[in-house]
């Protein structure tokens, strides 16, 4: 399971390069692979965040995370593409809907189990996006 204690450290190096610029829009436009890489960062971003105020009992701050975290799920669901040839796009239909199952039941939890879960499942789809996009030369190996 991969979770940050420090807040300092819940940003991850991938998210740094990204600056809002029309070049960088425009690059992200023509590579969506990335697109979603880079979605599925941010919500494992936000999910490390939300763990931290919740141990720290912010918990507007906490729900701040949270919603954006299901924010980007919702962005993800978008770029799914259903069709008898896209089989994928069903599982990860579901998996996106338990992973935001989870943050729902993570607002009131007084422990972590739900947020941990639901973060562990967005960890291992970027990992598995990740290693895709390397494998296939989309990406560098030290990305």
């Amino acid at each position: 399971m991969t979770t940050n204690n420090d807040a300092s450290q819940a940003k991850a190096p991938l998210l740094e390069e990204y600056q809002r610029s029309q070049e960088v829009e425009q690059h992200l436009v023509e590579n969506p692979r990335k697109t979603v890489l880079l979605l599925l960062q941010g919500a494992v971003d936000k999910g490390n965040l939300a763990k931290v105020c919740h141990q720290s009992s912010a918990l507007v701050e906490k729900g701040f995370h949270l919603g954006r975290m299901t924010t980007i799920l919702d962005a993800l669901r978008d770029r799914l593409q259903f069709t008898q040839d896209t089989p994928l796009a069903f599982d990860l239909e579901e998996l996106y809907r338990y992973a935001d199952q989870c943050i729902q039941e993570s607002v009131f939890e007084k422990e972590t189990f739900y947020l941990d879960s639901a973060i562990e499942i967005l960890t291992e789809l970027r990992d598995a996006w990740m290693e895709m996009m390397q494998q296939t030369g989309q990406l560098p190996e030290n990305a």
